[in-house]
């Protein structure tokens, strides 16, 4: 679908807003597309950005789903979805999501980092330990991270200092 002058505009000024923090501002504009052109993908993906910033999980993860079903190439759509959900439902819930796109998008180490940090907050460590080695295999900035990371501790917990 070609998206009106109109609803490329409003897409813009909600993407401004959201860059100043206005995100009242950004939802009035989102508003402001006709009813044809609301369940367009790009206008979907602003009212997910507007959502998460909100803090309005149960939304969020609904768009986030649907994304996730028109363009589930979108390796992105998958994260923001098992973000939310991890937050307006479950760990479990959110840990499903990124299995489901963990083998879609098998090289994305972000996939593998957050899927160790499910896991080891599951208390499923071995497991946790396999996806954050490959994490860390795919993308180094992870090794780093990792070190920091609060979902990891009990990971971080049991492993031999030194």
């Amino acid at each position: 679908m070609r998206l009106s002058t109109h609803t490329l505009r409003q897409l813009s000024y909600a993407q401004g807003y959201l860059e100043l923090g206005m995100t009242n501002h950004a939802a009035e504009a989102l508003g402001q597309i006709g009813e044809a052109e609301r369940a367009a993908t790009p206008v979907l993906a602003v009212w997910l950005a507007v959502c998460t910033e909100r803090g309005e999980w149960d939304k969020a993860a609904e768009i986030a789903a649907v994304l996730c079903q028109c363009e589930p190439r979108v390796a992105w759509h998958w994260i923001q979805w098992a973000y939310a959900t991890r937050r307006s439902d479950s760990l479990a819930a959110a840990r499903a999501i990124l299995m489901r796109g963990v083998g879609l998008h098998p090289l994305e180490a972000v996939f593998h980092f957050n899927l160790a940090c499910y896991e080891a907050q599951l208390g499923h460590i071995d497991d946790a330990r396999a996806f954050l080695d490959t994490a860390c295999g795919l993308d180094a900035k992870f090794v780093e991270l990792a070190k920091s990371d609060d979902d990891l501790a009990p990971l971080r917990a049991i492993e031999p200092k030194g």
